[in-house]
Formats: structure tokens, C-alpha cells, sequence
């Protein structure tokens, strides 16, 4: 057996996210069925980031153990052949036997972008605001989520984590007008945790007397602001 490594992209859009679920289209479903179709053999497929329905990825990892003698180049181009328009396989290589997409993850890297004019083109895939934003008040919101924390006020009630302590690597606001985007490195996200933080950063910019370090200590959720819709999260980056 062989053990892969798979980078991929999606459009999260027509998917009830990444996980695989009875009678509903995901990506994760999307994959084992052209990995099982070019390979002849059922097979588990792990992903890095259990991104939600709607949630878009750049750059996903998933990993799978498959007998194929196909060489990864021939793999790559058989399994693209066989999956719809809206998932790509970007790169394929063969992995260590004991390589886990999900288990070996040092880290994440999600961006939410907000866009500050009305669009036709990106109204599904950016978050629009046009009243005026405080720039300097939500970067330095961001700033304050860095370091090992408690983050209970960030996740949902679903979220069933014994332990919500995430460590925070980067996060920082990147302005390329008209986009403005929250980019978030952590160890791991909790369930709807960098949407909700993205709320909370935006009520901040709209002049919302807020501290982001009392809101986290709190640990209570009805402190952050509103969970913003998933459309505008893109998974960027796994780092190992």
C-alpha cells in the first residue's frame, strides 16, 4: 500500500462542507468517489480542515492509503478527470506511511474577506460593507486574539471539544482596497470560530467600544459579535 498526499481546491458553494454526510454532497464524498472510480478500491480519505457547508479552500490537504500501481503524475490527472468542475487536485505526491493529513497538521490559516464596494461578480465570495470601518480598531483586535487561549467565546454550542484552547500563531488585517481581509494562523479552529471572530473584529471596526481581550476572557458567547456567513472563509494554508 501506498500512502498520498493531495493538495486541493473548491468552491465550497455547492457543498454541505468538507465532511462526508448520508444523502448530502460534500468534498470529502466527491473525492473517495473519484479515488475509489480510477482505483477500483474503497478507501478513507482524511482531511486537514472539516471546513463548513459554504466555506471555500485554496489549499486543503487530505491524505488516503491506496494499493494503485499508478505513478502520482497519472493519479493526479485521472482523479481531476473524474471530479466535478467546482473541486481541483492541485498536487499529488506520494507521502511517509505514516502520514496523517489531519493528525500531523501543525497548523491552519484561514482568511475572511470583507469587500467595501457593491460587486455583481464577488457578492458570493466576499463580505460586503460599505459604511466606513475604524482600520487601525480591528487590526489592533486582532492583534490581541495572538497566544495560547482559551477561545469558548468563539465557539457554538455544536462545538463538543472537551478542551477550547487554541493557540493563535498570526493575525493580522491585510487591506488591498477594495478587499479587506482577516487572516487567522492557528494550531486548530473550533466549530464557526473564525466566522465568529470576524464578527467581532467588524462590530470593533464600526465603532463598537469593545476589547477583544475581555471578550475572550469572558468565555461566554453571547459576548462576540454575530457568526458572519460562510461564504467570504477560505481555507489558505495547512502548515506540518
Amino acid at each position: 500500500m501506498s500512502n498520498f498526499k493531495l493538495i486541493l481546491e473548491y468552491d465550497g458553494t455547492g457543498f454541505h462542507g468538507w465532511q462526508i454526510q448520508p444523502d448530502l454532497r460534500t468534498v470529502q464524498g466527491e473525492l473517495r468517489r473519484a479515488i475509489e472510480e480510477t482505483t477500483g478500491e474503497r478507501t478513507t480519505v482524511t482531511g486537514a480542515g472539516r471546513t463548513d457547508a459554504g466555506v471555500h479552500a485554496v489549499a486543503q490537504v487530505a491524505s488516503f492509503a491506496s494499493g494503485t500501481r499508478l505513478a502520482p503524475d497519472v493519479l493526479l490527472g485521472a482523479l481531476n478527470a473524474r471530479l466535478p468542475k467546482d473541486v481541483r487536485v492541485r498536487r499529488l505526491e506520494e507521502a511517509p506511511p505514516r502520514f496523517n493529513a489531519r493528525h500531523d497538521a501543525k497548523s491552519r490559516t484561514y482568511h475572511y474577506i470583507l469587500i467595501r464596494r457593491p460587486t455583481a461578480l464577488w457578492r458570493n465570495y466576499y463580505y460586503l460593507v460599505t459604511a466606513g470601518l475604524d482600520i487601525a480598531a480591528m487590526r489592533g483586535a486582532l492583534g490581541e486574539l495572538r497566544g495560547e487561549r482559551d477561545f469558548t467565546t468563539f465557539a457554538t454550542s455544536q462545538d463538543d471539544s472537551p478542551v477550547k484552547v487554541c493557540r493563535v500563531i498570526r493575525a493580522e488585517l491585510v487591506e488591498s482596497p477594495p478587499l479587506v481581509t482577516f487572516a487567522v494562523t492557528a494550531d486548530h479552529f473550533l466549530h464557526h470560530m473564525m466566522r465568529s471572530i470576524a464578527g467581532t473584529v467588524l462590530e470593533i471596526g464600526r465603532g463598537k467600544p469593545w476589547s477583544m481581550s475581555g471578550i475572550i476572557a469572558a468565555r461566554d458567547s453571547s459576548r462576540s459579535g454575530a457568526t458572519l456567513p460562510p461564504y467570504a472563509l477560505y481555507l489558505m494554508h495547512v502548515g506540518y
